[in-house]
Formats: structure tokens, sequence, C-alpha cells
């Protein structure tokens, strides 16, 4: 019998850089590696094509015509948080680093740079990209269950997390002036909706939803 096949994990990089021969260098050191490339020659072209949802890395160049390296950042900062950026350029100063890592970039290469450091960073990216891919879908998944509660429920729910050590359910009873016997059966069903194992798990899922108070 034989034994079932790996799953091999792609290994995507996107390069946005508008020098042509700094494209075609970089997708074969790289496709020699592993790794799937996807070149750009401008931050445009590269918002029109780009596909999110998958553990992935932006080798990105600073100065471009058009929309430069840095603005396309701030952009991608707010659509597309789990795509590491690692910046690359020949004529870098401190001020246009420290934006870029203010910014959250990923690293800030000079260029001549090796191949191999650039990989060592794009592995970690890469790395960094596939947790906060996971993180992004746990917190939609809790928020799609968080939609499914009703009205009562929502109202029972702020209640227990807002006390986890104080709003028994009597106490919840009297605030909402139902019944103990009611409150039990939302709980109940609180849980089995949002798949909260304890009620520490449920208050951790409702800073998720925003719901938490301190």
């Amino acid at each position: 019998m034989q034994a079932p096949a790996e799953t091999v994990i792609e290994k995507i990089v996107y390069v946005v850089d508008d020098d042509e021969s700094v494209r075609t260098a970089l997708t074969r050191s790289l496709e020699k590696r592993g790794y799937t490339v996807h070149c750009f020659s401008s931050g445009d072209s590269f918002l029109q094509h780009y596909i999110p949802g998958q553990a992935a890395c932006l080798v990105l160049d600073v100065r471009m015509p058009g929309i430069s390296g840095l603005d396309l950042q701030e952009q991608i900062v707010d659509k597309y948080p789990s795509l590491p950026i690692i910046f690359v350029t020949g004529h870098g100063d401190i001020p246009m680093s420290v934006r870029a890592m203010k910014n959250g970039a990923f690293e800030f290469l000079e260029k001549p740079y090796s191949v191999d450091a650039l990989q060592e960073h794009i592995e970690l990216a890469i790395s960094r990209s596939a947790v906060l891919l996971e993180k992004e879908q746990h917190a939609t998944d809790i928020n799609q269950r968080f939609a499914k509660l009703t009205a009562r429920e929502l109202d029972v729910m702020r209640l227990l997390v807002a006390g986890i050590a104080n709003n028994s359910n009597k106490e919840i009873a009297r605030e909402l002036d139902i019944s103990h016997r009611t409150v039990d059966d939302h709980r109940a069903r609180i849980m089995a909706k949002m798949k909260a194992r304890s009620l520490a798990e449920l208050v951790d899922m409702s800073k998720i939803c925003g719901i938490h108070e301190p």
C-alpha cells in the first residue's frame, strides 16, 4: 500500500519593480529555489491582479514611476494586512527606511543584496503571512457565529462577558427582567452557537467581536 503523497505548500512571492532586468533576475533566482513568482512593473498593476487569501510576501521597490513603493505600502497595510512587505532599493535613505518600518514593513534591504539573504527574509515573511491568515480566518469564523445570535442572546452574552466573575445567571435574570431558567437556556445556546468551551473562551471571542467591556 502506497504512503499518501505529502502536500506541497505553494510559496508565493510577488515582485513589484519597474526595472525589467531586476524582475527577470529575481524571477529566475527565486523559481530555482522553489517559489512561485508573480511580477509587476507598477503598483497599480499589482493591485489590479493581486489575489488575497494565500500565504505570500511582496518584494517591493521603493522608487517607481506613478505610485511609489511607500504609497503602495499604505494601501496594502489597509487592505491586505496579512501580506508582509520586503522593501528593496538602490537609493535608500534613513527617513525612507524609518517610514517603511513604522508602517509595518517586514524588512528593508539596500541593493546590492544577496539572494540568500533575501530568501531568509522571504521564508520568515511567508511564515508570518500564514499565521496572520489563520488569525483572520479565525476571526471571520467567530464573527459569523456571532451574527447568528438573537437579540436576547446578545443581551445575555454582553452581561456574561462584562463581568465574568460577578454576573451570575440570577443577576443577569434580574438585569434583563427574565427568569433564571430563561437565562440558563440562553446561556447554553450562546455557548453552543459560539462553539465556546468555557466562559473564559467566550470572553476572548467577545473581544474579537468588539463587544467585550473591561
